[in-house]
């Protein structure tokens, strides 16, 4: 190789890969001189295309956003007897009422009715909001069998 010379007529450098033109523009691929590839800039249509569809998935999260699902539960929960007289229990509304009274159905421990009375003083409530209640038992006290209830509310506006 010491008597080949590159086109730019000089005799060329190895690279350590191949044998390159002194004035680094060819390389020697056993046959032929063959130019070498510059660099080249940067893909503009590809940065576009990744910028776009950046774009549109943005587009469609802010258009059409997921909606909130609101996994609390509604209605009556934590429903207690406290004594022979006395109730309580959470209550989360989901409408709001002016004049809201509850049903109160007491059962045994075998889920036979054993008593009922129902609200005396009703009650306001807005609508997503919580409440706790302690009802009081006026007139006849809870049947004593009784060990669960539930609490049926009505609104009346």
């Amino acid at each position: 190789m010491s008597e080949l010379i590159g086109p730019d007529g000089l005799p060329p450098t190895f690279s350590g890969a191949a044998w390159v033109s002194r004035d680094g523009r060819y390389w020697w691929n056993g046959t032929a001189w063959q130019p070498i590839v510059g660099k080249r800039g940067p893909n503009y249509a590809l940065i576009g295309m990744v910028i776009g569809i950046i774009a549109l998935i943005a587009f469609v999260v802010i258009a059409f956003p997921r909606p909130i699902v609101d996994t609390t539960q509604y209605g009556v929960t934590n429903a207690t007897i406290d004594s022979p007289t006395q109730i309580e229990f959470d209550y989360r509304a989901q409408d709001s009422c002016n004049s809201l009274t509850f049903v109160y159905t007491f059962y045994n421990g075998q889920g036979i009715k054993v008593g009922e009375f129902q609200d005396e003083q009703p009650s306001k409530v807005t609508a997503g909001h919580g409440y706790h209640f302690t009802i009081t038992a006026s007139g006849q006290p809870i049947d004593p069998s009784a060990t669960r209830f539930t609490a049926t509310p009505n609104c009346h506006d």
